[in-house]
């Protein structure tokens, strides 16, 4: 695998992939790890995104980056095209902003389509602290979601995801409403689609209420 040891990869596709749970993910997302905060030439990750294809089985062909910056790389359009796939698309983004905090978990992943080979991936803490710096900049139901199942899998973690969300928030702009505030606001937005947007990509998340039952006890604990 190319670029290996130098990403550790994050989000549903580690849900999905290193962690077994049964949820659909459109995007590929990773964070510089080694070393940290450096691009990579768009070129070459371009290259290595086709260089995954599998024979006629499955094709990957990336369009021109979406963004090429210190900040991230990112491809938001790249064709799946296979005998064995209906045609798709999925994004792939590698971040630059900041440097891992815990050191990267090894996960086995490529079966059955791949021989088995390792991967760097974020620990479950810090993927949670990330997932709730999401909520407070974007609304995307399966947030929610992914954030409920982490942090029942990190039931005793809460001061250290608390440690990590207070660099993590570091990202988020200043000068705007509390983030608690901006974290339950955006939570409670989600009410009203969050039931029908996330068993299509998330069969087996919990419903709104059930999450939540998880997820608000917490927040004032994790939120910086």
């Amino acid at each position: 695998m190319k670029f290996q040891g130098e990403l550790a990869f994050k989000g549903g596709f580690v849900l999905r992939h290193a962690h077994g749970v049964h949820r659909v993910s459109r995007d590929v997302d990773a964070t510089r790890h080694s070393p940290a905060k450096h691009k990579f030439d768009a070129d070459e990750v371009a290259q290595a995104i086709r260089d995954a294809s599998i024979h006629n089985v499955v094709r990957f062909q990336p369009e021109a980056t979406t963004t090429d910056s210190s900040k991230s790389l990112d491809f938001d359009h790249v064709d799946v095209i296979g005998t064995d796939f209906p045609k798709s698309k999925v994004q792939v983004e590698v971040s630059y902003r900041e440097a891992l905090i815990d050191e990267p978990e090894i996960a086995n992943i490529g079966t059955p389509f791949y021989a088995p080979f390792e991967i760097l991936t974020l620990t479950k803490e810090e993927m949670a602290a990330e997932k709730l710096r999401a909520i407070a900049q974007r609304l995307r139901t399966t947030d929610l979601a992914d954030l409920a199942w982490l942090l029942s899998a990190t039931r005793d973690s809460d001061d250290h995801i608390a440690e990590m969300a207070v660099e993590k928030f570091k990202l988020v702009s200043a000068g705007r409403e509390n983030k608690l505030k901006r974290v339950e606001s955006r939570l409670a937005e989600m009410a009203e689609s969050y039931d029908n947007e996330v068993p299509l990509l998330f069969p087996a998340a919990p419903s709104y209420n059930d999450a939540m039952a998880v997820v608000a006890p917490r927040l004032k604990r994790l939120v910086p």
